[in-house]
Formats: C-alpha cells, sequence, structure tokens
C-alpha cells in the first residue's frame, strides 16, 4: 500500500474515524482505524461495535492496500504536521510508514483480517433530506438526551416518520424537546426508531460535509450516508411511544418574554443557586417577572424583567435555572411564550415561530 495525501484532503477523515475508535477496549483493535487504499481513493474506518464510520477521500494512491492502525497515535502524528504538507503513506508489510518534509514516522499494525465491520442492513424503511435540516432538528433536541443508562429508551433521540412529516424528539427525566419538518411528498410507510446519543453527537459533527443525507434503517441498524461518509450504528431497540404527549394538555397560564433579556438574567441570578439544584424562583405579576434565586449558604439574589406580558393570576414557579436557559438558549426568535398549568406541574416553552417545542418539570420544593 502507497498513497499520497495533502494533510487538507485526509486529517478531517482522521478526526472523524477516531471519533468511532474505543481507546480504552481491551480489544486493541477496536482502538484502531482500518486504512483501505483501492484504485480510486482512500477508505478510512472505525467502529468501536455499537456505532461505526467509513469515509472516502480521492487522493492519488500509488499501489493498493489494506492495514490498520492506532488512531490516537495516527490523530496525534498528522496534527502535527504543518497544513498543507503533502504526507506519504506506505506500508511494509508491519508497519505504516509516515513522511512528511523531514519528519518520519513509523506505526504498528494489527491484521487488517480481524478488523470488525458491522452486520449488513437490509432496509425496511429509506429517507432523503437535506442535511441542515436534519442538523437544526438535532440541534434543538439533543440537549435533552439523558445520560442515564438506567432508563435506556430515554438515552437517544426518537425518529419518528408520519406521512409528510418527520419528527425528532428526546427526554431526559426533568424536559422533553420535539421538532419537526413537512416534506413535500408523502411516505407510506410510518415508523419510529431510537438513536443512541453517541450516534446523534458524532453526526451532528459531518451533516455539513454534503446538502443532502440519506437515512436507511431496519428497526435494529441505521445507516447515514452524507457524501463520501457513512455512519452505521446500532438502534436501541426500545422507544418511547407516547414521547410527546404531554404537550397536549391545556396550559391557560401564558406569559411572553424578552429572550435575550431572559437570558442574561436567569443567567446572572442563577451565580448564586445551589450546585445540586440550580434553583431559582419565577415569581409572576401582572405588570413584571422577577426572578429570585433559592437562599443558599452564599446568599439569595433576584432581578425583574419588565419586557414582559402576562395573563393570569399571581404565581411563583420554581424551575432548574440550567434547564430552562439551556432550553431558552435553543430558541431563534426575538420573543417566547411560557405556559403553564400551576406551580406544581410541567410548563410548556414556545417560540414565536417554528415547529419546535419544550416542556419543562418545575422543582417541587417550596420557596421558604
Amino acid at each position: 500500500m502507497r498513497f499520497k495525501a495533502v494533510k487538507d484532503e485526509i486529517y478531517p477523515l482522521i478526526q472523524f474515524a477516531n471519533c468511532f475508535t474505543s481507546p480504552k477496549n481491551l480489544n486493541t483493535v477496536l482502538q484502531n482505524i482500518l486504512i483501505d487504499a483501492e484504485s480510486d481513493g482512500v477508505t478510512l474506518r472505525a467502529t468501536d461495535m455499537q456505532v461505526g464510520f467509513s469515509g472516502k477521500t480521492g487522493v492519488s494512491v500509488e499501489q493498493t492496500g489494506t492495514a490498520t492502525v492506532s488512531g490516537k497515535k495516527l490523530l496525534d502524528i498528522i496534527k502535527e504536521i504543518p497544513d498543507g504538507s503533502v504526507i506519504d503513506f506506505s506500508f511494509d508489510g508491519s508497519k505504516i510508514n509516515i513522511e512528511s518534509g523531514k519528519s518520519s514516522f513509523k506505526l504498528s499494525t494489527i491484521s487488517h483480517e480481524i478488523f470488525p465491520t458491522m452486520a449488513e442492513i437490509t432496509p425496511e424503511y429509506h429517507l432523503k433530506i437535506k442535511s441542515g435540516l436534519l442538523q437544526n432538528l438535532l440541534k434543538k433536541t439533543s440537549f435533552c438526551i439523558s445520560t442515564d443508562a438506567s432508563k435506556i429508551e430515554y438515552t437517544g433521540s426518537h425518529i419518528a416518520v408520519y406521512g409528510d412529516k418527520l419528527e425528532i424528539s428526546a427526554a431526559d427525566f426533568q424536559r422533553i424537546a420535539t421538532c419537526s419538518v413537512k416534506f413535500d411528498e408523502e411516505y407510506s410507510n410510518e415508523f419510529m426508531i431510537n438513536i443512541p446519543r453517541k450516534t446523534v453527537m458524532e453526526l451532528l459533527k459531518v451533516l455539513d460535509q454534503d446538502e443532502y443525507v440519506e437515512i436507511e434503517t431496519d428497526r435494529k441498524q441505521i445507516v447515514f450516508t452524507i457524501g463520501e461518509i457513512q455512519i452505521f450504528s446500532k438502534l436501541i431497540e426500545k422507544y418511547i411511544k407516547s414521547i410527546t404527549k404531554l404537550f397536549t394538555n391545556d396550559f391557560p397560564l401564558k406569559a411572553k418574554l424578552n429572550r435575550a433579556e431572559f437570558l442574561d438574567v436567569i443567567k446572572r441570578v442563577s451565580a448564586i443557586t445551589s450546585e445540586v439544584t440550580h434553583g431559582v424562583v419565577l415569581s409572576f405579576q401582572a405588570a413584571s417577572l422577577t426572578i429570585y434565586s433559592l437562599e443558599t449558604e452564599y446568599g439569595t439574589g433576584n432581578e425583574t424583567i419588565d419586557d414582559y406580558e402576562y395573563n393570569g393570576q399571581p404565581m411563583d414557579i420554581i424551575f432548574n435555572a440550567k434547564h430552562v436557559a439551556e432550553m431558552v438558549s435553543n430558541v431563534d426568535t426575538d420573543y417566547f411564550h411560557l405556559q403553564m398549568m400551576g406551580e406544581r406541574n410541567p410548563a410548556l416553552i414556545l417560540p414565536e415561530s417554528g415547529e419546535y417545542k419544550y416542556l419543562v418539570v418545575p422543582i417541587s420544593i417550596n420557596r421558604y
């Protein structure tokens, strides 16, 4: 195997591939990247057996061949080579030689024959969508995916297709996010799948590589194809069928808030909150909204918002400031609506326009 590549051509693929290796795994081959040099270019592959990556670049190949090499060490070396440099890769049967300018490295390899591959998919469902749309849907929901593995169905992003509508939702135990988009045509097969958090986070890094992304799934695995890049993933076989059911409730208490002002105030007040609850009190009055921190050993703080509309009785409701700020920061309109049922019930966060919304559960403790 021998090929040459400009650093800018190969380095991004090495970065992406390295995210899919398993550095702490006792199975050393899972720490490696497979390099496959063919007549029409070089393909890099990596997997941790749950999620996998394949990316191709059309560099000049002098001699075909295949080898595997430590993903971390390969990345560390290529990272330090000056931008724009030509890098010469060759495989002598036992080591990969990397040369650029006056630099020369030899990396040990493992037989490519034991390198694992993701199981083949026989697609039951196929979807094609603009990469930018999918990226937006995931960005507006993925921060709500739970990291608590005790409830496996909460640790992924739920993708559902209903006719001409694609809906992506995520939930932890305090909040829910949902975002949707409509297609120009209807898909005859309706389906819901649950994609692991790691897959979603890695997918977000590569969605800008091509205008469209093609999605194929058989309900147990999924493949995303973005130009010359493919991401393979096993699916979470448990999912929440009624993940957006709470959004259908009636929320009679309604407030309209300036997004930028609300974020600034809640961030300032939360500076003195507990590191455990991050609790802040939203005290709704007819003319103004005052945000208080719950009293801690450090003291208290409060600030009033005047750019505000509210229809309802005076009410105090306590939220986790960190959760609310994260949701509101993903709103991309100047104003948003906060709709509530009462001080102990979930509340709804809605942008002025757009097909996305958030639900947050208040903290069930007393203010005093």
